[in-house]
């Protein structure tokens, strides 16, 4: 059975060249190819990202008994079957085979057994040209299966979306080429698409394309909503679609079809212990395609782990790293994809509208989270996308979430990292974001009857409209400068004893503004990645998204200060009688919110 087929770089998805294979000597290649042209002694080697195969987890995970590798060329060549793992000292190599095959001006197909007395970390191979000229057509992982052992999955992909046309539709018509109508995809027929569009922009003549597609106009709930409602739809087809399998996936990204394709062998092979399995991908970020986010997550209370995060997917001993399994609690919905019957009518999300929902159903539900290299999406890093209304859901999802699952986190733990997160918007002088975190912490203290009976949607417009609205930079009150931008972004970190001084007037904010000339550059401050050095004794700066190339203007306010370090001494105090009383009843009470009664009514359905 087809594993995984080798993989060439190209415009529209990605471009990253040492992802896919490591060139030496006299190769033509170029992105408009689906082939490459290899001269005499020229090499490409596949020990890459998206061309080595993660024999381990494999061999580990599905039936898979031998693995081979198929190669389609025309001319001589010699391969070269490799075992690499990464070891403390960087990586080890291990030659497995070397063989002469083909012939000059003679094209063919050839197999390769991999055979090793180990199957830790990744099998990859090298070609060396040996014709004058030789052409690598394609080429392919297969494993050798039992029938038997061969489970049937039909996937149902859920996407929510909101105001995001051009990444949906272009997704949607992808996996319409490649897989729904490619008479040549094992996976025909093995994929229904459901696309819950929250701002209901869509047009049907644009989306359903064909009737494997289907399109639902759905409130703006988040997120959470979103995908819950597409569970929803896809559940109570499950019998007569014959699905077995959700992917939930982020509409914002940019992903290769051949990642569905390994989502679904690796499902199709799942050893009966492993049958429960969700299947993770890799975050990677869409303005460096080649590093990584984040890979599997922890939630560790709310004190997020990312998983090899930062990676470098160039180099061989960061994809030889990702071949290691970490505990991990979640994967995040940007991809996905869990066994269909998890969801039912007393275990759907939570409607907590976006950040949170993704970890919650993981900390429910997951068991065993496979992760491989060559399955991920590309999405917008974090830190270039801003939004002042996160900031009420952070501590209220956190402190729900926690809830639920009976982390112990502390009051006197939750009390200080509030703090810590209020003192740091107030040094940015972002008084409406320190307003609605200390908010979101009220209504969480407000339980959970309260909260079932919130409009998600009025609540979220009441939300934006207490937050910062970035504007156009030519619309702003004070200057924009891109040298001032970079120039904050470069500035060192102040000494020790500067530090010490400057926690003392709380960043200057004790302190009269330095004025600044005329002809000085004004402060601006990158809105996501800011820091307090950016804003001592500032008395205004812009704050700047690098993404949108918009931004918003705060400015220093002695009394903003005061009557938020109020507020929060007013929270600390409500605390000592509400923490335990507010955790206990979300722990004891919130299966509720989990019911496909109480989402019907969310959702108005």
């Amino acid at each position: 059975m087809k594993l995984q087929s080798i993989q060439l770089p190209r415009t529209g998805i990605c471009t990253e060249e040492n992802m896919y294979f490591r060139r030496k000597g006299t190769i033509d290649f170029t992105w408009d190819k689906d082939y490459m042209i290899m001269f005499l002694d020229s090499t490409v080697s596949f020990d890459t990202y998206f061309n080595g195969c993660s024999a381990e987890k494999w061999f580990k995970y599905t039936s898979v008994k031998k693995i081979t590798i198929n190669i389609h060329v025309k001319g001589q060549f010699r391969i070269t079957l490799m075992r690499k793992e990464k070891s403390l000292d960087g990586s080890i190599t291990k030659f497995l085979s070397e063989e002469t095959f083909g012939e000059p001006e003679v094209e063919g197909t050839y197999s390769f057994p991999f055979v090793s007395e180990s199957n830790n970390g990744m099998f990859c191979f090298q070609l060396l040209c040996l014709s004058e000229k030789g052409i690598v057509y394609d080429g392919f992982y297969d494993g050798e299966v039992d029938e038997k052992d061969i489970r049937y999955v039909k996937i149902a992909l859920d996407i929510c979306t909101y105001r995001r046309e051009i990444f949906v539709k272009k997704n949607v018509q992808s996996l319409d080429k490649h897989i729904m109508r490619n008479e040549n995809s094992p996976m025909k027929g093995h994929l229904e698409i459901f696309v819950q569009d929250n701002a209901s922009t869509l047009k049907k003549e644009d989306i359903v394309i064909n009737d494997q597609i289907h399109l639902v106009q759905n409130k703006n709930v988040g997120g959470a909503g979103g995908f819950t409602r597409g569970m929803i739809e896809a559940s109570s087809r499950k019998n007569s679609l014959k699905l077995t399998h959700m992917l939930v996936m982020d509409d914002d990204v940019i992903v290769n079809p051949d990642s569905f394709y390994r989502t679904f062998v690796i499902l199709s092979l799942l050893k009966e212990e492993y049958k429960d399995a969700f299947i993770g991908g890799a975050m990677l970020r869409l303005d460096k395609q080649y590093i990584q986010t984040e890979n599997g997550a922890r939630w560790n209370k709310g004190y997020l782990i990312s998983h090899k995060s930062g990676l470098n997917l160039l180099d061989v001993d960061a994809c030889l790293y990702n071949e290691f399994e970490e505990k991990t609690e979640f994967n995040a919905w940007w991809y996905c994809a869990f066994p269909i019957d998890v969801i039912s009518d007393t275990n759907l999300p939570l409607p907590i509208f976006i950040r949170g929902d993704d970890v919650e159903y993981g900390l429910r539900n997951l068991t065993r989270l496979i992760l491989m290299n060559g399955i991920c999406v590309w999405h917008e890093p974090f830190e270039n996308k801003y939004s002042s209304s996160m900031y009420y859901y952070i501590f209220r999802n956190r402190l729900i979430d926690n809830s639920i699952h009976k982390m112990k986190y502390k009051r006197k733990d939750f009390i200080r990292d509030l703090r810590e997160q209020v003192k740091m918007e107030i040094i940015y002088y972002r008084y409406k974001n320190a307003d609605l975190l200390m908010d979101g912490v009220n209504d969480f203290f407000n339980g959970i009857d309260w909260f079932m009976k919130q409009d998600g949607q009025a609540l979220h417009q009441s939300i934006m409209s207490r937050g910062y609205k970035l504007q156009d930079i030519n619309d702003l009150p004070m200057p924009f400068s891109y040298p001032a931008y970079e120039q904050s972004c470069r500035m060192p970190e102040p000494s020790r004893r500067q530090r010490a001084w400057r926690k003392f007037t709380y960043n200057g904010i004790l302190l009269p503004s330095k004025k600044k000339e005329d002809n000085e550059m004004p402060v601006v401050a990158p809105a996501f990645t800011a820091r307090p050095v950016n804003f001592y004794r500032v008395e205004k700066a812009l704050n700047y998204d690098y993404c949108s190339r918009k931004g918003f203007v705060t400015q220093k306010s002695l009394k903003e200060t005061i009557r938020l370090l109020y507020k929060m001494k007013k929270i600390s105090i409500k605390s000592r009688y509400m923490y335990k009383r507010t955790v206990k009843e979300y722990e004891v009470r919130g299966q509720e919110l989990m019911t496909l009664d109480f989402w019907k009514n969310y959702l108005d359905i």
